[in-house]
C-alpha cells in the first residue's frame, strides 16, 4: 500500500467547490494499492462559503476512497486577510500532520500559493520521503503579470526566494504550463519537470449531460456562452465591446455564467451601454455545466494579453468546452493554442475586439453542419489528450518512478 499525503488549501471534497483537479486525478488510483489523505482548508475560495460549522475545528470527509482532512481557517474577502489565511494554513498543516495515521511514502503539495509547498517540503523532510511540488500558478510572476506588484518590491523578492527553495528541494515538479521554458530559464533541470495540465473527467461529464440545467437561455437565438470567473484576467470587458458593436443583430446573445470581483462593474457597463444582447447569470454547480453547455451554440474564452502566457495556459473551462462538442472562439497569445491545434473553432490574437467580432459573425453565418465538425474535432482532441484517466496515469507513473529511485 502506497500512502500519499496531498497538501492544498483549496483541494476541497467534491461537491463543495467547482475546483476538482486532484479528486479527478486521484480517484482513478487503485483503492487496493493506494491510501490517499488530503489536507485542505475549510473556507471555499471560489464560493466564499465555509465547509465547517462555526465552532468546528476539523472534519474528516471521505469520497471514493479519498480521505479529506478539513482544517478550520480564516474567512476572507481582502487580499491581506487571504495572505494571513495562507500562513495560518501552513502552521495548521504542520501541527495536524502528527495525527495522520499512516506515514506518507510521498508528499504531494500543490501550489496555488507557496505556503502549501513549504508545508509539503517540511513534511517530506520529516518523513524522509520524496516531495512532489505541483505548480498551478507561477508565483510571484503571476502577480507581476496582473499588475499586483513589481519585481523590485519586497513582496516579489520574498516569494521569489521561497520559489527557488521549493524548486531546489522538490524531487519532481509538476507544472500545468505548456512547456518547461520558465523553469529552465531560472536554472531548473528540465528532467526534474513534468507537464500535466488540467483536463476533464469525460465519464462524469457525459453522465451529467441529461441534468436539468438551471440556466434558461434565450430561445431561438444564437447563444454564445462564457462560464467561470469574472475577474481581471478573464477580459470579459473585451467581449462586452464586441457585443456593443454587433448589438443591431438581435439574434446573437452573449451569456456570462459565474462570479468574480469584476462582475458588478461589468453589469454596470452593460446598463450604461443599454445592451440587450448580454445576459448575466449566477454561478452554477459544476454538475450542471455539461447540460448548460449543451444548450449553447458557441463557447468563448479571452486570455489576457500578458507575457506570462508564453509558457502556456491550462484553463479548466476550455477542456469542458472541448467536451461539449461545440465550437470555440479563443482570443489569446499563448504557447499552446489548443483550439487552433484541435481545429475546434476560431483563434485570434489576444484582446483584439475587431478579430473577435469577425469570429463571432463567421460562426454565426456558418452552416450548422460546419460548426458541428468543429465541435467534434474538439471532442476528439480532449478524449485523446486531456481525459483525467489519461492524466492520472501520468501522475501515477511519476510517483512510482520516484519510489523506485528511492529504493534503488
Amino acid at each position: 500500500m502506497i500512502n500519499i499525503l496531498l497538501i492544498n488549501q483549496y483541494s476541497y471534497p467534491p461537491g463543495r467547490s467547482n475546483w476538482r483537479r486532484h479528486f479527478d486525478l486521484f480517484k482513478n488510483f487503485s483503492k487496493e494499492d493506494y491510501n490517499i489523505d488530503v489536507i485542505c482548508g475549510s473556507f471555499v475560495h471560489d464560493r466564499k462559503e465555509k465547509i465547517l460549522d462555526k465552532d468546528e475545528k476539523y472534519r474528516l470527509i471521505g469520497s471514493e476512497g479519498i480521505k479529506y482532512h478539513v482544517l478550520s481557517g480564516i474567512s476572507y474577502k481582502s487580499k491581506i486577510v487571504r495572505m494571513l489565511s495562507m500562513i495560518q494554513f501552513f502552521f495548521k498543516v504542520l501541527f495536524f500532520s502528527k495525527k495522520i495515521e499512516k506515514k506518507p511514502d510521498i508528499v504531494y503539495a500543490s501550489s496555488p500559493h507557496p505556503f502549501n509547498g513549504l508545508a509539503g517540503m517540511r513534511l517530506a523532510k520529516k518523513y524522509k520521503c520524496p516531495f512532489v511540488l505541483e505548480i498551478r500558478d507561477l508565483w510571484p510572476e503571476t502577480w507581476v503579470a496582473m499588475g499586483a506588484t513589481t519585481r523590485k518590491s519586497i513582496l516579489y523578492k520574498v516569494f521569489a526566494y521561497i520559489e527557488k527553495v521549493l524548486y531546489k528541494n522538490a524531487n519532481k515538479i509538476i507544472t500545468l504550463t505548456a512547456n518547461k521554458d520558465y523553469y529552465t530559464s531560472i536554472g531548473i533541470d528540465e528532467k526534474k519537470v513534468e507537464i500535466i495540465s488540467n483536463g476533464v473527467d469525460l465519464e462524469k461529464y457525459d453522465s451529467l449531460v441529461g441534468e436539468n440545467s438551471p440556466i434558461k437561455l434565450s430561445e431561438n437565438k444564437f447563444n454564445i456562452l462564457y462560464t467561470g470567473a469574472h475577474g481581471t484576467a478573464n477580459c470579459l470587458e473585451v467581449i462586452l465591446e464586441v457585443a456593443k458593436q454587433i448589438e443591431e443583430n438581435d439574434d446573437i446573445i452573449f451569456n456570462f455564467i459565474g462570479e468574480g470581483e469584476k462582475k458588478s462593474e461589468l453589469i454596470e457597463k452593460v446598463k450604461k451601454y443599454n445592451l440587450k444582447n448580454v445576459i448575466f447569470y449566477p454561478p452554477i454547480n459544476k454538475n450542471y455545466i455539461p447540460s448548460t453547455l449543451k444548450k449553447g451554440d458557441v463557447m468563448i474564452v479571452v486570455a489576457k494579453n500578458t507575457t506570462l502566457y508564453k509558457y502556456g495556459i491550462s484553463f479548466n473551462k476550455l477542456y469542458e468546452y472541448f467536451a461539449s462538442s461545440k465550437p470555440i472562439i479563443f482570443s489569446g497569445n499563448v504557447a499552446n493554442d489548443m483550439v487552433k491545434e484541435a481545429s475546434a473553432g476560431i483563434s485570434v490574437e489576444a484582446e483584439n475586439i475587431e478579430k473577435i467580432k469577425e469570429a463571432v459573425l463567421s460562426l454565426y453565418r456558418m452552416a450548422k453542419e460546419e460548426r458541428e465538425i468543429l465541435g467534434k474535432n474538439g471532442r476528439k482532441y480532449v478524449e485523446e489528450n486531456y481525459d483525467t484517466k489519461v492524466l492520472s496515469k501520468k501522475v501515477e507513473k511519476i510517483i512510482l518512478d520516484l519510489l523506485e529511485d528511492k529504493n534503488v
